[in-house]
């Protein structure tokens, strides 16, 4: 529509231009009216002048002649200056028609350009609007597909969530089943404890629990020490972070430095294998517990597959799973660390009073364990006792 109305405009801009052009030819030819009339007006005077020589008396003959010759003479000075004035003007109309024509052609051919190119501008207009059609149609399409296929991950998704939804229920049965036959497997391994107990005699009961468990030459191991740590005192059962350290946060700061014993736990299968440990020094957190010497010793006790431990933070560590819901401990505290050797219950205590740890079992083999303490920060400083006296009698397990 833009391009037809600019051509119309053209159009009668045109149509104003012709018609503000004079008309040349109308006027050359009232002009040469014009000139006819003068010429026709000569010959009439001249012949008027003829016919009064005729008529005139012969007298006046001469007096005659003189006059008709002068103003023969004026009429046609005056005649030729209006002809020559009216060729000038044709002369000038012919001039001004001539440049008039040249800048209709002119205009015509701009007009003729602009049109070129407002057909240019529409085509390319209508190109790109056909382009755009076709992205959008495109866009359109691609949306529906994508919709679709939303729609068929939402499905997947809903199928996916109920199937979780089952399974959530019936690892909720399976739990709340496998804790009931955890709690019955616990009573009948502890009439099972008692009643071996029972069986030996009254007064082998506590040495039999001391000689079997408690070695009397264990201590800690200088060759599965990390390099951190200093063995203190000819018997080795006191650790020190050596270390130097700064003030800040030891999380961030320091990693673990963990300690074994020579000895592991016997493989007797009878009794119960307990030591103790006092902490001397502490700023942050300690570790105590048992593990197998697969652990390296830049990590902490209980973090590991086969490590089982109890830290200050009120923490047992089961292979890596924390268990909270204990109480802390601190400096000059005793903390004990013991396993069934019948059931594979781990035991621990602080100082001399048993806590809550019916649900920590050591996987076996159980004689592939070791005593074993971790350390975080320099100066931290711990003294085992590996019996056969403790605060916390054995015996009472």
């Amino acid at each position: 529509m833009s391009s037809a109305g600019s051509t119309n405009g053209l159009q009668m801009n045109d149509q104003q231009q012709q018609e503000s052009v004079p008309d040349s030819d109308k006027v050359i030819r009232q002009l040469r009216a014009k000139i006819s009339e003068l010429e026709a007006t000569n010959l009439r005077m001249s012949s008027s002048t003829a016919s009064f020589d005729v008529f005139s008396s012969p007298n006046g003959d001469e007096a005659n002649d003189s006059f008709e010759g002068q103003n023969e003479q004026n009429g046609g000075e005056h005649n030729d200056k209006r002809i020559e004035q009216l060729e000038k003007r044709m002369l000038q109309t012919e001039n001004n028609h001539q440049q008039l024509l040249t800048e209709n052609n002119s205009m015509r051919e701009k007009m003729a350009q602009m049109e070129k190119e407002q057909r240019k501008m529409a085509d390319r207009q209508q190109n790109d609007l056909m382009s755009l059609c076709a992205k959008f149609e495109a866009l359109k399409q691609k949306q529906t597909s994508d919709s679709e296929q939303m729609d068929t991950v939402r499905e997947e998704i809903l199928v996916k969530i109920d199937e979780l939804v089952d399974l959530s229920i019936n690892n909720r049965a399976f739990r709340f089943k496998f804790a009931a036959m955890e709690n019955i497997v616990g009573v009948l391994k502890d009439r099972f404890e008692k009643k071996l107990l029972n069986a030996v005699h009254p007064n082998f009961r506590g040495s039999i629990a001391e000689v079997f468990t408690n070695p009397a030459q264990n201590c800690w191991d200088a060759n599965a020490c990390h390099n951190d740590l200093t063995l203190i005192g000819a018997d080795s059962l006191i650790v020190r972070y050596k270390a130097e350290g700064n003030n800040q946060c030891a999380l961030f700061s320091w990693p673990w430095r963990s300690v074994f014993a020579k000895c592991a736990i016997p493989s007797i299968r009878f009794g119960i294998f307990f030591y103790e440990v006092k902490i001397m020094n502490m700023k942050n957190y300690i570790r105590i517990g048992f593990a197998t010497k697969h652990m390296p010793l830049d990590k902490g006790v209980g973090d590991c597959p086969a490590t089982y431990s109890y830290d200050n933070a009120t923490h047992f560590f089961f292979c890596g799973t924390k268990i909270g819901g204990n109480r802390k401990f601190h400096r000059d505290d005793v903390i004990g660390c013991g396993v069934n050797l019948v059931t594979g219950r781990i035991i621990f205590t602080k100082n001399g009073q048993r806590l809550d740890t019916a649900d920590l079992f050591a996987s076996p083999p159980i004689d592939q364990l070791f005593p074993c303490v971790s350390l975080l920060d320099p100066s931290d400083m711990i003294e085992a006792n590996f019996g056969p006296t403790f605060k916390f009698n054995p015996a009472n397990v």
